[in-house]
């Protein structure tokens, strides 16, 4: 019985492993078609995975559900750590990183970016079609539930680098700086900085750079005014 037992557990360990393998495979294969600034389908990504489609699917149900786990994986080591304690530099420091992260790989993280336009559309047509069929007002709330179709790692990453200034600033104005600096860099400003302004790499994170300072230095003299 004590044989029986193990060779049972040998194999579920097996079957578990080979999951394990697939989806890492399927992801993989995501993340190389991002890098590749192609279109992300589950159809595409098992294929460059060498799996059926019908056993992608068992593990990702859509291709947005698939980009957020190969988000994760796209991303660069903690930008956040071993921050300086200036917030200047601190800030510097975190523009720089998420700039340096971002422009070295951008196919993907443009790819991404239209993958949660993609999502935002699929989830508002969703909501409207329920509206327009007299759904409750319960039935709403819950799509509002999908929203919103972007994590909020940046504002994190902004909350983090000013947080040497919550005992300078007073809660409003620091609250009106975090906001603005999220404007000033990730993927939203890389297409301005680069296709609107039609910028090197370099100058890019320049200028994402140059605006984050005036920013904070327009902060520092209102409360100091």
């Amino acid at each position: 019985m004590e044989g029986s037992e193990g060779s049972t557990g040998g194999a579920q360990d097996g079957r578990r492993n080979q999951k394990l393998r697939t989806r890492r495979a399927l992801v993989d294969a995501a993340a190389e078609l991002l890098r590749e600034g192609r279109t992300v389908t589950i159809a595409e990504v098992a294929e460059a995975a060498r799996v059926s489609t019908a056993t992608a699917y068992r593990y990702f149900s859509s291709p947005q559900e698939l980009l957020r786990e190969t988000h994760t994986l796209l991303r660069s080591p903690d930008v956040t750590a071993n921050l300086p304690a200036d917030p200047a530099e601190r800030v510097d420091a975190v523009i720089s990183r998420v700039a340096d992260m971002q422009l070295t790989n951008e196919p993907a993280w443009r790819a991404m970016l239209g993958a949660s336009l993609e999502r935002y559309f699929e989830q508002n047509d969703g909501r409207e079609a329920g509206q327009g069929a007299g759904q409750g007002a319960g039935q709403g709330a819950g799509q509002e539930e999908g929203f919103p179709v972007r994590n909020r790692t940046r504002l994190d990453l902004s909350r983090t680098a000013l947080d040497p200034l919550a005992a300078t600033l007073p809660p409003a104005a620091l609250r009106r700086l975090t906001m603005a600096l999220t404007l000033v860099y990730g993927v939203e400003a890389l297409v301005s900085t680069r296709d609107v302004c039609d910028l090197e790499p370099a100058e890019a994170k320049e200028v994402m750079r140059w605006a984050a300072q005036a920013l904070l230095d327009t902060a520092l003299r209102e409360a100091a005014g």
